[in-house]
């Protein structure tokens, strides 16, 4: 066993230290931004939402309804 040998896991441990939060940071900003491409995908493509469920309900006429 060389001293190569010996020091690769310490080297390997120092990078996996030095750039995970780096690492880590990019994928959660990667997430977050395919998150919100998904959502306005699903947004546009959604059809209207009917009166009764927005609130915007049409006034009643002032017609009696013979039963």
């Amino acid at each position: 066993m060389t001293l190569n040998d010996a020091l690769a896991p310490l080297v390997l441990l120092t990078a996996v230290r030095v750039f995970a939060p780096d690492t880590r940071r990019l994928t959660r900003r990667l997430l977050r931004a395919g998150v919100r491409v998904g959502a306005a995908a699903l947004v546009e493509d959604r059809p209207p939402a009917p009166p009764w469920h927005t609130g915007h309900v049409p006034a009643a006429r002032d017609e009696e309804v013979s039963p």
